[in-house]
């Protein structure tokens, strides 16, 4: 059974602010410059940001401040008063792939969700080795290094291919203590891990393997209600296999599983606002070249119905990797550019939803 379905505006905003001083900004990104991206009618999409390297999540702080982890550069960017700033670096960074053989390195990765917690900003740092990495949280500005963490995860089979927990993406809040994390560290067995702020505490959650959902690679988690979480896996690279798992929040307990027909590699979703729809990203992956990726909007099925609706937005995305809705009504998306592992890194703003 599907789960239940419960313009920046640059106005004279002084007056209508508290007295006290927030520790974010009060004004979000700029409109930014429109790019051609082939999007069906009533959308269209503008350049945010640019420059950076192999982009990651993307979200908003209570306040509203767009906040970027440029993932190959080992930092998280923050938004202040409109203008991109480095809030945290340093980050450590690995390469995803490697040919021990050839001597080539591929997908350099390190913060790859970065998620608020009030005024706590909590960040994945996968650049790590699997096993070692932890979600780190700070409350303030500064260098990478000086944080408080959770503890790892070490591998959750008896599989020499099992090294634990590794490339933690997709974080989402449920309330102000506790995170769901996607875990990267193993296909053989996917893990939805769960974070607690107070305890410092990150424990595996629910596993698609002992569910019997036949797809890997946990991508997202977005809240759907209070008793339900929605995780997009990607599954196999080039095949047509992205799946949306509904798990319950105090359980984990399989809720449903709902496949997306004609996406082959999701890896962004979130909620579009007054709606009970996604949009979802979907990457194309290559390990050799960005290939052209897809924005779709996405209907859950109802009843006992296991396929969602998908309706294409637009097919001429680079790369597409994470995506969030802002304060604005826009579709922020971090997508790799036209190439990984270079400086053509881009946050991109859509309009029409």
């Amino acid at each position: 059974m599907a789960p239940s379905r419960p313009t920046l505006l640059f106005l004279p905003l002084i007056a209508l602010l508290p007295a006290c001083t927030e520790s974010w900004p009060l004004l979000g990104p700029p409109e930014g410059t429109a790019l051609e991206m082939g999007m069906t009618d009533g959308f269209s999409a503008s350049l945010i940001l640019d420059g950076l390297n192999n982009p990651s999540g993307v979200s908003f702080s209570d306040g509203g401040s767009l906040t970027v982890c440029d993932s190959g550069n080992g930092k998280v960017i923050l938004f202040a008063a409109g203008e991109p700033t480095d809030h945290l670096t340093g980050f450590p960074t690995e390469y995803w792939k490697v040919n021990a053989e050839a001597g080539t390195k591929a997908f350099g990765l390190g913060p790859l969700s970065a998620v608020w917690l009030g005024d706590t900003l909590a960040v994945t740092n996968a650049g790590a080795k699997d096993g070692e990495e932890t979600v780190q949280f700070y409350s303030a500005a500064g260098s990478a290094s000086d944080v408080e963490q959770t503890n790892a995860v070490a591998q959750t089979t008896e599989e020499s291919a099992d090294k634990g927990e590794g490339n933690l993406t997709g974080m989402c809040a449920a309330g102000e203590d506790t995170l769901f994390v996607c875990g990267q560290g193993f296909d053989g067995k996917s893990w939805l891990l769960r974070a607690t702020r107070s305890t410092k505490e990150l424990v595996p959650f629910a596993s698609a393997d002992d569910a019997g959902v036949a797809v890997n690679s946990p991508m997202q988690a977005r809240m759907w209600d209070d008793d339900t979480v929605l995780v997009l896996y990607s599954g196999a690279g080039g095949k047509e296999d992205g799946t949306i798992v509904a798990w319950n929040t105090e359980s984990g307990a399989l809720e449903g599983s709902y496949t997306l027909p004609g996406v082959k590699d999701p890896m962004g979703m979130d909620r579009i606002p007054g709606t009970n729809d996604l949009a979802v990203v979907d990457n194309n992956w290559s390990l050799t070249e960005v290939l052209p990726g897809s924005l779709v909007r996405v209907s859950l099925p109802e009843g006992d119905a296991t396929e969602c609706v998908v309706t294409p937005i637009t097919s001429e995305l680079r790369g597409p990797v994470s995506c969030s809705f802002g304060p604005d009504g826009r579709l922020y998306i971090a997508q790799l550019g036209t190439e990984f592992d270079s400086d053509k890194g881009q946050v991109i703003a859509v309009s029409g939803f």
